[in-house]
């Protein structure tokens, strides 16, 4: 192990509402609960957050929910600092842990998630966006992503027994998993993965990540006073990020993105002074099977053309040698469109708190958290310590 640098900021408390295929509220109510749940988590209260990390409705924002509403007017407060780019997950947390670091504000609020916007059996629409080459085509996230799988099954050759081993492996962990919205629905068999249907080639229905309602959220501050909070504070160690092309608009091609987030890598893991062997636990994104296999290789733990064999062999499951998406991940335990990139870091720190139920991994000291892909063509990462 390298020698830990000192912690960024500190993560002083989460908030995880009910996920489920659909809610019957609104996305601003549901996702004031998880505001509400993570501040009761760090022992604060709204008038102690200066900084608000989420997507932003009304003029100069992102569009979130039609009409007036505005974080500042749903609080009752002004904010020193907000963040409306990309206010969730990893980017989300660097950009408040940099605003808390460089004294813009002292406590931030990151949240994101939806509710009342799903139903039926339609598409969402967040994976068909109204870009050129997109909807116009027929194009969707699912087929961006299989343009770059298909390439390397075409190259690698993997065995599609054991890289459907690797979805039941995550299906299962949410099966075991009250919370999941797929909880109860295993034991899955690799056999079951092949037998859903084909979505788009090479991923079958099991291969691809829900769609689901629900909102989470966390609360960021300084080491010092996370340290006063009533839970243990999950610091972070390091991140980073990597764009090469606005998501979802032009295909993404293997040469150009097969190896995205390598150099995100590099750095993230400099920053923190850690080594990818000392990573205890991994939640990556897991908008496909493949990416996480992607993400496997990128990381260096197996060479490219390996990462199949290498997670069937050392196993993903808790007590396996490489514990992946222990709470399910976006394949089974929730992907909140949006929102889902938080919840990769709620369960990164249930598990630093030894708080994750049943799918929680002995003795984690460092979890590697991730966000998109090679599909979207940007991809981020982060390291956090107990």
């Amino acid at each position: 192990m390298s020698a830990v640098r000192a912690p960024l900021a500190a993560i002083a408390g989460i908030g995880l509402t009910r996920q489920a295929r659909s809610i019957d509220t609104t996305s601003i109510e549901i996702c004031i609960e998880a505001a509400q749940l993570a501040l009761a988590d760090a022992g604060m209260a709204m008038d102690d957050v200066d900084g608000i990390a989420a997507r932003w409705p009304g003029p100069g924002g992102t569009v979130f929910d039609p009409g007036a509403w505005d974080w500042t007017g749903v609080f009752g407060k002004p904010f020193r600092w907000i963040c409306d780019t990309y206010p969730q997950g990893v980017p989300g947390a660097m950009d408040a842990a940099a605003a808390v670091t460089t004294g813009q504000c002292d406590v931030v609020l990151v949240v994101g998630g939806q509710a009342g916007v799903l139903g039926g059996a339609k598409v969402a629409a967040y994976t068909r966006p109204e870009n050129e080459f997109v909807a116009e085509w027929g194009m969707l996230t699912a087929a961006h992503f299989a343009l770059i799988a298909q390439v390397y099954l075409h190259r690698f050759g993997p065995d599609r027994e054991r890289l459907s081993a690797i979805a039941a492996a995550i299906r299962n962990a949410g099966s075991a998993n009250p919370d999941a919205v797929m909880a109860g629905r295993g034991p899955f068999m690799p056999d079951d993965i092949t037998a859903s249907p084909m979505v788009a080639e090479p991923f079958h229905l099991l291969d691809m990540c829900l769609a689901t309602e629900g909102a989470s959220a966390f609360i960021i501050t300084t080491p010092e006073r996370a340290g006063d909070c009533p839970n243990a504070p999950a610091h972070i160690l390091g991140g980073g990020s990597e764009w090469f092309r606005q998501q979802y608009v032009g295909p993404p091609r293997y040469d150009e993105v097969g190896h995205i987030g390598a150099d995100a890598y590099a750095r993230t893991f400099a920053m923190a002074g850690v080594e990818p062997t000392d990573i205890d636990v991994f939640e990556l994104y897991d908008i496909n099977t493949w990416e996480v296999v992607r993400q496997i290789e990128t990381l260096g733990l197996c060479s490219e053309g390996e990462g199949v064999d290498f997670l069937f062999e050392q196993g993903i499951g808790i007590n396996d040698g490489v514990p992946i998406n222990t709470d399910g991940g976006l394949m089974s335990f929730s992907h909140t469109g949006y929102g889902g990139p938080n919840l990769k870091v709620v369960e990164a720190v249930r598990q630093l708190r030894g708080i994750a139920g049943p799918g929680q991994v002995a003795d984690v000291d460092h979890v590697f958290v991730t966000g998109a892909g090679s599909g979207a063509q940007y991809h981020n990462a982060m390291i956090l310590g107990g």
